[in-house]
């Protein structure tokens, strides 16, 4: 997702991550140069009064939605069929609201693998 993001608009991802009962968010905004080097633009630790628990990246992708919609929604399907013990939410926001998407695929289980 980095790599596509730098690729397609230079910006860099956000990422968020806090585990279950800590009093903090992990928060790192990053992107890569031309040869693979990471670059750390923030990292902070932010509070966490919600008690929210996970991890959330955020990229900001140019594409054809029209012509790769399909491949990326494959692409989340097959995650979660790996991942049972994850739960991903998929925003696409387009230009015009009305094209907006939102997709959850649901956690189905809580055990981990050993």
């Amino acid at each position: 997702a980095l790599i596509w993001s730098k690729m397609s608009t230079g910006l860099p991802i956000d990422i968020k991550s806090s585990m279950k009962g800590q009093n903090y968010i992990s928060f790192c905004r990053l992107d890569i140069d031309i040869h693979n080097v990471p670059h750390v633009h923030l990292h902070e630790k932010r509070e966490n009064d919600d008690h929210w628990h996970g991890a959330e990246i955020q990229v900001i992708i140019e594409g054809n939605w029209t012509t790769h919609r399909s491949r990326i929604l494959h692409y989340m399907r097959q995650m979660a069929v790996i991942t049972p013990y994850a739960q991903f939410l998929f925003r696409f926001l387009s230009d015009a609201a009305d094209k907006n998407l939102t997709i959850k695929f649901a956690r189905r289980t809580d055990v981990m693998p050993p």
